[in-house]
């Protein structure tokens, strides 16, 4: 499954330190390669409109699924247990834009 980034999320791993960005592009390549079989401890449904978290170390991307394809359309630094509001509805937002 191909993931591709939207500008505002590109920016984001961008701006990463080396560590950072380096098991993110990590967790995305095998994303790609084995799809959900990935397992639980690096993907999550989070919304029941088709967004998923993927999680690399302490980044997360959120993942709108569309066929065969997984855009990233929203990243974050996970701070605390929970997922905020915030950031599920952005994703959410962000996804119908598409």
């Amino acid at each position: 499954m191909k993931v591709d980034f939207i500008e505002e999320t590109e920016d984001f791993v961008n701006n990463l330190n080396l560590s950072d960005k380096t098991r993110v592009y990590r967790v995305r390549d095998v994303f790609q390669e084995i799809g959900f079989s990935i397992g639980p401890k690096y993907v999550k449904k989070i919304s029941g409109k088709g967004i998923w978290e993927l999680r690399a170390g302490r980044i997360r991307l959120f993942l709108y699924i569309r066929g065969e394809q997984a855009i990233c359309i929203h990243s974050i630094y996970k701070k605390s247990q929970k997922l905020h509001n915030r950031d599920i509805k952005l994703a959410e937002k962000r996804s119908k834009q598409l």
